[in-house]
């Protein structure tokens, strides 16, 4: 009966359709448009072309004129403004860099005794070091390792399928990232 029912019809008998159709006004419409290929090469010109005076000021040599024009864009305080102004809270402290001997003992001790209570981040806040530095002094902890390993593989025995399926999904759109091809 299918069969029957295709052979009906043939190429034939559909319209052809020189454009799409349109629900708006064909004749009046702004959405007509037809564009007019052009011969030959087309040029095409960005939006704006760059402005010598954006040049940024890593890019321009000591001696450049501009320099002297834009001191105020590009201005610098003394230290003595910098005391005046307002204290600006959130901004990161400086880390201290300089780690002593005592203080990379009492690190490693704490990191010993719970190492699940003394994280990497909460040590170089309590100790205002760099996560960097924190992480060299204190090593890798095999058990500790171990025991987010763990807990990992529990949390991923209870994924479903759909979620194994995304993080897969992410994994390989990740390695293609990497591989230039997506």
């Amino acid at each position: 009966m299918f069969r029957h029912s295709i052979r009906r019809y043939s190429i034939k008998n559909i319209p052809f359709e020189s454009q799409p159709k349109n629900k708006y006004n064909a004749q009046r419409s702004a959405f007509n448009l037809k564009p007019v290929p052009t011969q030959g090469l087309v040029h095409n010109p960005p939006a704006s072309i760059p402005i010598a005076r954006n040049t940024p000021k890593a890019f321009l040599p000591p001696n450049d004129p501009r320099l002297h024009k834009l001191e105020g864009k590009y201005k610098t305080y003394s230290p003595d403004v910098l005391e005046d102004m307002p204290v600006i809270y959130g901004m990161a402290k400086e880390k201290d860099y300089g780690m002593t001997a005592e203080t990379a003992r009492e690190i490693l001790k704490l990191r010993t005794q719970d190492p699940s209570k003394w994280t990497i981040s909460k040590l170089a806040k309590e100790f205002n070091a760099s996560k960097q530095s924190v992480n060299v002094v204190t090593m890798k902890n095999k058990e500790r390792n171990e025991e987010l390993i763990n807990e990992l593989d529990v949390l991923q025995k209870l994924w479903t399928n759909n979620k194994l399926m995304s993080r897969n999904d992410r994994r390989k759109r990740v390695q293609m990232w990497l591989r230039n091809e997506y």
